[in-house]
């Protein structure tokens, strides 16, 4: 990656069980978003602090990715669950266990 000469900086955050994420409101100025993982810690808030049309665009855009990123997460948890259960199905069959509809 070139910066031409400028500063530049890439944020990666590999998120595991140790996580806390919290919005601090104010009355008078713009929120922080906080994202503590382990021991590293992010803070999001717009710049100047004030509540601009920019810092509004910027809001919506990251709600609304945030949820195209939950939506994933959540399609591909959906896949590995069904994914285990076909397993454990395999499994069983393979261990001569017949497999087919369960008698009521």
């Amino acid at each position: 990656m070139s910066s031409a000469g400028g500063s530049f900086s890439h944020v990666s955050l590999h998120v595991g069980s140790d996580f806390m994420i919290r919005c601090s409101t104010y009355d008078d100025t713009t929120p922080i978003l906080s994202i503590d993982a382990g021991d590293s810690a992010l803070s999001v808030t717009p710049a100047g602090r004030d509540a601009t049309d920019e810092a509004l665009k910027f809001a919506r855009s990251l709600a609304r990715h945030a949820q195209q990123f939950a939506d994933e997460v959540e399609r591909m948890h959906a896949t590995r669950l069904a994914s285990d259960g076909n397993a454990g199905q395999d499994n069983a069959a393979a261990g001569g266990k017949a497999t087919g509809p369960k008698a009521a």
